[in-house]
């Protein structure tokens, strides 16, 4: 699991004397720890903290545009390293061909008429989420979702 990574590649930043990458790095394992807690007993698995991973990611790249915005170049710079240091730690997205065939694959599936009270959208999304297990990120899912059923 990618949070035991952390540890242990936090523990040699400790050992090393390098604050900075420690101070990232306990900030990660602690947002993990936080998910931990807000989810069922032993639910906490490999797609739930990548999950949790690309979302702090995101958060990261808005806090940059907003440092920039500001002329914060150091706080810019902060991020910068930030990001560089979550990157190692997320897994590669899947091929934008592989998300366009899974999405077509779901709909195929699932049909394009909405089920009772619902959105086809919605029912896509999700499935397609599900089966990617946090390797993409919801904003490309929800564009290609988008593009394949307009």
């Amino acid at each position: 699991m990618w949070r035991s990574k952390l540890r242990t590649d936090c523990d040699a930043a400790l050992k090393l004397g390098d604050v900075r990458m420690v101070g990232v790095l306990r900030y990660l394992i602690s947002v993990l720890d936080k998910r931990e807690l807000q989810l069922p007993s032993g639910e906490m698995n490999e797609s739930e903290e990548i999950k949790v991973l690309r979302k702090e990611m995101k958060n990261k790249e808005e806090a940059r545009v907003m440092f920039l915005k500001a002329k914060r170049t150091d706080l810019v710079t902060d991020q910068d390293f930030e990001i560089e240091v979550l990157k190692k730690y997320l897994p590669a997205e899947v091929p934008i061909l592989e998300v366009e065939t899974l999405v077509e694959q779901v709909i195929s599936e699932k049909g394009k008429n909405p089920p009772a009270g619902g959105q086809v959208f919605g029912v896509v999304m999700g499935e397609v989420m599900k089966r990617l297990g946090g390797k993409v990120s919801g904003e490309t899912v929800s564009k290609i979702v988008k593009d394949k059923l307009a």
